[in-house]
């Protein structure tokens, strides 16, 4: 318990009543905070390691020393953004643990069970606290709170008039860096970050609920709540691509963690390509199919050859015969009755171990299988180690073999589509994407995952396919997952329409499905828009509500084509007036006309959101910029975007989503989305 005496403050007229009485206490408290963590610092500075009884000892002292150290030293450490009173009891709630000289906390972390009531506490079922305050800091002090005294629902705040500290923070302007949220989590947010580890929990939410962070920050709080088990399991968080792993890259460290690894998909997978190559949009759509896996399974399984006629073994003066049914019986004994079950060239072992038992069966002698050479090389030609690439090179380039792995799988025009090309990995056919993950794919029936993980994060998962979904499920055996997405927003070829189709192939069989659908980033105006294209998604999801009830309407402005690219620049002129954070997503045809109109400004179009400068305008195409934010967003050509299929739906709701603040678009086309919600 933390004692904090308040004193009563000296009766004055009312004119002089401040809306935050209590400031120069807590200001006082925040200060107090901040030299425990700096005697903190100061005690694990003096920790010397050099007496310890081993040097095992001694490595972990220096290691977790180190850590600590690294973690007090970032900022926010020592800080507090709540406080909570229960009965006698008064706690702190900030980003890291911190105590005073007698080990008493100081600031208790927002990951820790008593934090909990912070997050969720209403009037109505107030968890055993009597009054909530949250703290707005500026320049490094307070500088307001808002009190909530949740034992009195009719009860009026101290800080009644003042904004919400948590709207303020949500509205605040863009840096290019996701940040994180502990500060303004909310309820149904906490329930999620807190959820159990042993289960997969599918989060679906529309844009700007928070979905991204939400996983981000349940991955810190199993980090923090199982740190032995997850230390040794490790955690992975998988992202849709490498502007997006930039984009989110400071949140765990933000938040104390720092050995999570983010990659995508392509990233995890084993033996890995130079990725050259594109396939078209039907070809990478079969590609990604979930008949594709079993068109694997059965290419490496043709690897293993029966013989034709009977084995003739002699050791010494007899010869033992094995037929070909008796072959058959000792292959599918080592397959063990499932084609799955374990590696394929591992299970070699299992039929050398059943060759060997009924050879030493036979002859009764301990060294036969020395003497059995004729025995030993049939196995080794009917069960050869197969090697991944040889593998789908030869399923993708020779058609017998495909024919023989597809029949009754692929129709004869997917398996001609499948050939067309010729061999991968050869100069007039390079590896593409979906290559990749097929490669992984047989990589995993031949020899295992390389590598797995304790807890698996996988962001924007409704666009990964049923192949891609399989390469991230095999990292995962422990079911372990945080699933993030939203189905309106599946916009690749393979992707996902359904979120049992997703755990099914990711292997998660003991899922919850938790639908998020307050929007905390985009301001109603714009998601009122953007929801009018829900209905031509072709997907069955709740649309998001705002919290943010203020805002500019979007606006359309139509121009020709030949002044489009000019027309662009302009906008994005009049939105950097008050947003500098302004990105632009236009169809990829036109970012080098768009790229050249805003040079004549002083403007640079660039692919990023990391490191900007003062002149760069992150420029997307719409299925790039997913994920991703910008205070002022200028969408091209959205009639283009939206071409009347159900892909083109979507994606422009994500580009007009990506907006904070404001929402412009401009095309050579008239675009009103309130014409397509009445039919026009």
């Amino acid at each position: 318990m933390i004692a904090t005496i308040i004193a009563s403050p000296p009766v004055v007229a009312m004119s002089d009543v401040s809306p935050f009485p209590e400031l120069e206490l807590e200001r006082s408290q925040l200060g107090y905070a901040r030299a425990c963590r700096d005697r903190m610092i100061d005690a694990f500075e003096r920790v010397d390691p050099e007496g310890s009884a081993d040097d095992i000892t001694k490595e972990y002292i220096e290691v977790t020393v180190a850590e600590a150290l690294q973690d007090l030293r970032t900022p926010g450490a020592g800080d507090f953004f709540g406080r909570i009173d229960e009965d006698d009891d008064r706690w702190y709630i900030g980003r890291r643990h911190i105590e005073d000289d007698h080990h008493d906390p100081v600031v208790i972390d927002w990951r820790a069970p008593i934090a909990a009531p912070f997050y969720r506490a209403t009037s109505v079922d107030p968890l055993g606290l009597k009054h909530r305050r949250r703290f707005t800091l500026a320049d490094g002090t307070i500088s307001a709170y808002l009190d909530e005294q949740l034992d009195d629902p009719d009860g009026a705040g101290a800080a009644t008039g003042i904004p919400d500290p948590v709207l303020a923070e949500i509205g605040a302007a863009r840096t290019g860096a996701m940040r994180e949220i502990v500060a303004t989590i909310q309820a149904e947010q906490d329930l999620v970050i807190r959820a159990p580890m042993a289960q997969a929990v599918i989060v679906q939410g529309g844009p700007g609920t928070g979905k991204t962070a939400v996983g981000l920050h349940r991955a810190a709080y199993l980090l923090f709540e199982h740190r032995r088990q997850l230390a040794r399991d490790g955690v992975l968080v998988v992202g849709p691509n490498k502007v997006f792993l930039d984009y989110i890259g400071n949140v765990l460290p933000s938040l104390g963690e720092r050995s999570v690894q983010q990659r995508t998909v392509v990233d995890l997978c084993v033996p890995r390509v130079d990725v050259d190559g594109t396939d078209t949009v039907e070809c990478a759509r079969l590609k990604g199919d979930a008949r594709m896996l079993d068109v694997l399974q059965r290419a490496v399984l043709a690897g293993i050859r029966f013989p034709k006629d009977a084995v003739r073994v002699p050791i010494g003066a007899r010869t033992f015969v094995i037929e070909p049914d008796e072959f058959a019986r000792w292959v599918a004994s080592a397959l063990g009755g499932s084609a799955v079950a374990r590696p394929l060239n591992r299970r070699r072992d299992a039929l050398k171990a059943v060759a060997q038992q009924e050879l030493m069966r036979r002859t009764d002698k301990d060294d036969a299988w020395s003497k059995a050479t004729v025995l030993r090389e049939a196995l080794a030609a009917a069960w050869p180690v197969q090697q991944p690439k040889t593998v789908l090179q030869r399923l993708l380039s020779i058609e017998s073999v495909l024919a023989d792995a597809a029949a009754s799988i692929l129709s004869a025009e997917e398996q001609t589509l499948l050939l067309s090309g010729g061999r991968p990995g050869t100069k007039k056919r390079p590896w593409t994407a979906a290559d990749q993950l097929l490669l992984d794919e047989t990589h995993s029936l031949l020899n295992g995952a390389p590598f797995t993980f304790g807890h698996v994060v996988v962001d924007e998962a409704q666009d990964h396919s049923a192949v891609a979904l399989r390469v991230i499920g095999r990292r995962g055996p422990a079911g372990s997952f945080t699933i993030l997405g939203d189905l309106a927003q599946s916009t690749t070829p393979a992707g996902q329409q359904q979120w049992p189709v997703v755990a099914k192939y990711l292997g998660a069989t003991d899922y919850e499905v938790a639908h998020l659908t307050i929007g905390y980033r985009v301001p109603e105006p714009v998601l009122t828009v953007a929801n009018l294209l829900l209905p031509f998604t072709e997907v069955d999801t709740v649309a998001s509500r705002s919290v943010r009830m203020e805002g500019e309407e979007p606006t359309m402005r139509v121009v020709t084509t030949a002044t489009l690219a000019n027309a662009v620049a302009e906008e994005v002129l009049v939105a950097r007036h008050r947003h500098v954070l302004t990105g632009v997503v236009a169809p990829l045809h036109l970012h080098a006309t768009i790229s050249a109109a805003l040079t004549t400004h002083g403007l640079e179009a660039v692919e990023r959101v990391q490191n900007l400068q003062r002149t760069h305008i992150p420029m997307f195409t719409a299925e790039a910029v997913k994920g991703l934010e910008f205070d002022a967003v200028v969408v091209v050509n959205p009639t283009e975007v939206f071409d009347g299929t159900a892909r083109g739906a979507r994606l422009l709701y994500v580009a007009m989503t990506r907006a904070v603040q404001i929402l412009r678009m401009v095309g050579d086309a008239p675009f009103d989305a309130n014409a397509l919600s009445s039919g026009g």
